[in-house]
């Protein structure tokens, strides 16, 4: 099931079209497509359980950074589903690399999420000048 592609402020009108005329086209295919599972195409950092990947659809209206992490393995996005392991291994990247490499976190909701069958959450850099 698809939801329907709406436009946001986070992408650059550039990105943002991009992402609408390939969701369109992954709609009219009908399969689905996970790009976490050709995670090593876009490896930023990997862990034993988790990668950091380029978000092939950047929030670059607002980030200078746009990555993901997720799980290895394919699991839902429910924090409930990830292992005990998994769990604790993102604890600790989040308190080490994370908070070293990235300015936050994002989470997108149910409502938001167009990748709910692969558990990850967004890491951002937000872009910034001087005043």
């Amino acid at each position: 099931m698809h939801k329907k592609v709406t436009r946001t402020f986070l992408r650059t009108d550039e990105t943002m079209e991009k992402y609408m005329r390939i969701s369109s086209e992954r709609k009219e295919l009908g399969h689905k497509v996970d790009h976490f599972l050709r995670w090593q195409e876009n490896l930023v950092k990997e862990f034993d359980n988790w990668v950091i990947v380029t978000n092939e659809f950047p929030y670059d209206a607002v980030a200078s950074t746009s990555h993901m992490i997720a799980t290895k393995r394919e699991v839902g996005f429910d924090w409930a589903l990830l292992s005990t392991e998994e769990r604790e291994e993102y604890e600790l990247i989040k308190k080490t690399y994370l908070a070293e490499h990235y300015d936050a976190i994002w989470e997108n909701l149910p409502r938001g999420s167009t990748v709910a069958h692969h558990f990850h959450v967004h890491l951002i850099v937000l872009k910034r000048e001087e005043i």
